[in-house]
């Protein structure tokens, strides 16, 4: 986030024209993280924070992006793109167990436990990539909510809200594709061996 808050103040110090998009948080993330592994029956990691983040789907990212090439309005601005809804973890986990009729084996992890091993791994050279993923722990001890209001996001870009991918749809959407695939394999979906 820093490295790109740099570069958000170098382009807007250089003076070439720019359009600056922060995402709150890309739902396909969350197929690797809670979907696939509550469907194979591994257990996923939870913590007990209540930070929410208003999740989008990368595709409706791109059509926003590229809708922002339409007019020249976003020139020089930045703007926040968020989802329809704002989901704490608990949340994308509950959505998950329901979307695959499965008891996720959640793994809690204290926000301290997070942040120490953050620190640790810090020292190391071989570990700084692992320490820079850990630093999110940072971001979900203060339990915010990482949303925008998208009204006027949406009139700029000549956009219809409606037609943004819910987290809900986008589940359903990803579960109704795998559980038809594993019906058409003879699986089951507690198949460990299934991939995509």
């Amino acid at each position: 986030m820093d490295m790109k808050l740099c570069t958000e103040k170098y382009l807007a110090q250089i003076g070439v024209p720019f359009t600056v998009f922060r995402l709150c948080g890309f739902m396909q993330a969350l197929i690797s993280q809670y979907a696939v592994p509550i469907l194979e029956e591994e257990s996923v990691w939870g913590t007990n924070d209540e930070t929410k983040t208003a999740y989008l789907d990368s595709q409706d990212v791109a059509r926003m992006a590229l809708a922002s090439l339409r007019t020249e309005e976003p020139v020089g601005k930045t703007i926040t793109l968020a989802g329809p809804g704002a989901y704490t973890i608990k949340e994308v986990i509950a959505l998950c167990e329901k979307k695959s009729n499965q008891t996720a084996q959640v793994t809690k992890v204290p926000l301290l436990a997070l942040k120490v091993l953050q620190t640790v791994t810090a020292f190391f050279q071989w570990s700084r990539d692992a320490s820079d993923r850990l630093s999110f722990a940072n971001v979900l001890s203060n339990s915010e909510t990482f949303t925008a209001p998208m009204a006027d996001t949406y009139k700029m870009l000549g956009l219809d809200p409606a037609e943004t991918t819910t987290l809900d749809s986008y589940l359903d959407d990803f579960y109704g594709r795998i559980l038809k695939k594993l019906k058409e394999v003879g699986g089951q979906s507690r198949q460990k061996d299934f991939y995509l």
